[in-house]
C-alpha cells in the first residue's frame, strides 16, 4: 500500500549507518551530518528509529553483527578443561584484532554516551551487563562451574577484556596485551578444574 515502509529499508539504512560511524565516529555525529552523508533525511531516521540514540546502539549492534563479533556466543563447543584457556584465548585474539579496531572505538565511544546520559541508553547499559557475561557464564557452567562462582568468573573475564580492548584502542601494544590476557586465561582455566 501506498504509504508504507519498505520493509528492508531499515536495514538498508542501519547498515548504511554502522559503516559511516565506523570511519567517522559518533560523538561529533550530528543526525542531519549522518543522514545527509548516507542519503536520507534526519526525520526519515527517526521515522524508522526514533532517536539519534536508537540508531546509534542499533548501528552499534549492526556493525558488531557484521564483523562477527556481537558476544561471547563465539565460544565453542564445551570440550575438556584444558580447552578453556585455548578458548578464551582464540576468542580475545579475535575481539581484538586489528581488523577490530574500528568496532572497539565506536563500542567506546557509545559507552561514553550513555554514561554522560545514561537515560536514552538504558537497554544499551542492560546489555553490557548480561550480553557478554551471561554467554561467558553459560560456557563456564558448561564446564561445571556453579552458577554463582560462574556468573562471578564471566564477570572478571568480560572487565579484563573490556579494559584490555580499551588499551588496544588507545594504541597499547598487541603482543604485551595478549600475554596479559594469555596469563589471565591461565589462571580461570586453573579455577575451572578445580570444579571438574
Amino acid at each position: 500500500m501506498k504509504g508504507e515502509p519498505v520493509p528492508d529499508e531499515r536495514e538498508r539504512l542501519l547498515r548504511l549507518t554502522a559503516h559511516y560511524l565506523l570511519e567517522h565516529g559518533v560523538l561529533e555525529t550530528s543526525l542531519r551530518t549522518l543522514a545527509e552523508a548516507i542519503g536520507s533525511s534526519h526525520r526519515v531516521l527517526l521515522y524508522y528509529f526514533g532517536s539519534r540514540e536508537r540508531l546509534i546502539t542499533d548501528a552499534l549492534d549492526e556493525a558488531a553483527r557484521l564483523s562477527s563479533v556481537r558476544d561471547a556466543s563465539l565460544l565453542g563447543p564445551s570440550g575438556t578443561d584444558a580447552d578453556v584457556e585455548r578458548e578464551l584465548v582464540r576468542v580475545w585474539r579475535l575481539v581484538s584484532a586489528d581488523d577490530q579496531l574500528l568496532l572497539i572505538r565506536l563500542f567506546l565511544q557509545v559507552v561514553a554516551l550513555a554514561l554522560h546520559n545514561p537515560g536514552p541508553y538504558e537497554a544499551f547499559i542492560d546489555g553490557l551487563q548480561t550480553e557478554w557475561i551471561g554467554s561467558y557464564a553459560a560456557y563456564l557452567r558448561q564446564h561445571g562451574v556453579a552458577s554463582a562462582e560462574a556468573d562471578d568468573l564471566a564477570a572478571e573475564i568480560v572487565g579484563l577484556q573490556r579494559g584490555l580492548q580499551l588499551e588496544r584502542a588507545i594504541g597499547g601494544s598487541s603482543v604485551m596485551l595478549d600475554r596479559a590476557f594469555a596469563a589471565a586465561a591461565g589462571r580461570w582455566a586453573e579455577r575451572v578444574a578445580t570444579f571438574a
